[in-house]
């Protein structure tokens, strides 16, 4: 019986947990068609812009970088978990394209029974 109830609380925690593909779909579904001072306003100013031959600009958000450092006695390993929100807008501004990367947070519980939680995800509330 405890263990059918850890089986069901491990599937239930699946369920909350956004993937990757659905992270970039969900911002996709906010923002594209939209005026990139939109991304802007809930961001803040893009950390990179690129002006592209075609006229379009690119604009890359990196949100959440966040360095763990692991130790256990005298020796330990360092890891930077980020989010990137990387978009393609009009020379008017309209976003045509926008997709997501980032580092995968894969330990613990998720790690166990192989979830892949993204750290967009977390970071943007979706």
């Amino acid at each position: 019986m405890r263990i059918l109830g850890i089986v069901a609380l491990c599937v239930t925690l699946c369920g909350c947990a956004a993937s990757r593909q659905e992270t970039a779909v969900r911002l996709g579904q906010q923002y594209i068609r939209q005026n990139v001072d939109a991304l802007v306003v809930r961001f803040g100013p893009p950390a990179n812009t690129f002006k592209m031959n075609s006229g379009e600009t690119s604009y890359v958000w990196q949100l959440g970088n966040q360095t763990e450092i692991n130790t256990y006695r005298g020796t330990g390993a360092a890891s930077t978990q980020f989010c990137k929100v990387n978009v393609v807008a009009t020379p008017a501004g309209i976003v045509t394209q926008l997709h997501t990367e980032d580092a995968n947070i894969y330990t613990g519980l998720t790690a166990a029974v192989g979830v892949d939680v993204s750290l967009c995800a977390t970071r943007l509330g979706t």
